[in-house]
């Protein structure tokens, strides 16, 4: 079972996500902040990180937390998203990640499609 870590501080939108994927088979954890995550990444080996670019905590973002995961032991694959797409942070990201990035609101069929790709996995309807 593949491990995703989700990390957003929107509570509403951490609960539609996580159910969607653990519907999908995923272990899910959930942080809502970088230090919360940062916490996971190193206790856990996680096979994606799924993460909001701003959190409502000032302790980071999440192009320090990209940055943090690239200095690990192994590199992790990265998903974005923001309901923010035209701030600095934002272009930094979608420069860096491409097809990784993703606006609020998105279809999760979307997201879904994307973490499969990542993953290997064969497309789950």
């Amino acid at each position: 079972m593949f491990r995703v870590l989700l990390v957003e501080d929107e509570r509403s939108i951490l609960k539609a996500l996580s159910f969607e994927l653990e519907d999908d088979g995923y272990e899910v954890l959930h942080a809502s902040n970088y230090q919360e995550a940062t916490c996971y990444m190193s206790a856990f080996e996680c096979d994606l990180i799924i993460s909001d670019l701003f959190f409502t905590c000032e302790s980071g973002d999440g192009i320090q937390l990209l940055n943090q995961m690239k200095q690990g032991e192994r590199e992790i694959p990265f998903i974005a998203m923001t309901a923010f797409p035209d701030t600095n942070l934002a272009y930094q990201a979608k420069k860096v990640l491409h097809d990784r990035f993703f606006v609020k609101p998105f279809c999760a069929r979307q997201l879904k499609k994307k973490v499969s790709e990542i993953l290997n996995q064969p497309e789950l309807c």
